[in-house]
């Protein structure tokens, strides 16, 4: 994703970025009609795809329920 300043954060930060971003415009979702979902401000969500505002666990959490999506912890494959 050209978008997104990856200074500063992990590969792993960075592909769930991507990730997240890939799912919300699959679903159709814009930033606008997701900040109100989660009651939150466009803003927020615009500088978060971006990696210049990190949002808390929580947060990013609410986003992916208000698109019908949930976070789950893998173990890595070897």
């Amino acid at each position: 994703m050209k978008n997104i300043e990856k200074e500063d954060i992990s590969n792993e930060e960075f592909d769930l970025i991507c990730e997240y971003i890939k799912l919300r415009n699959e679903s159709n979702i814009s930033q606008s009609e997701l900040a109100r979902r989660v009651a939150i401000a466009r803003s927020t969500i615009a500088r978060m795809e971006r990696n210049l505002h990190s949002v808390s666990l929580g947060t990013f959490v609410k986003l992916l329920e208000a698109m019908n999506y949930k976070l789950e912890i893998v173990k890595k494959k070897k």
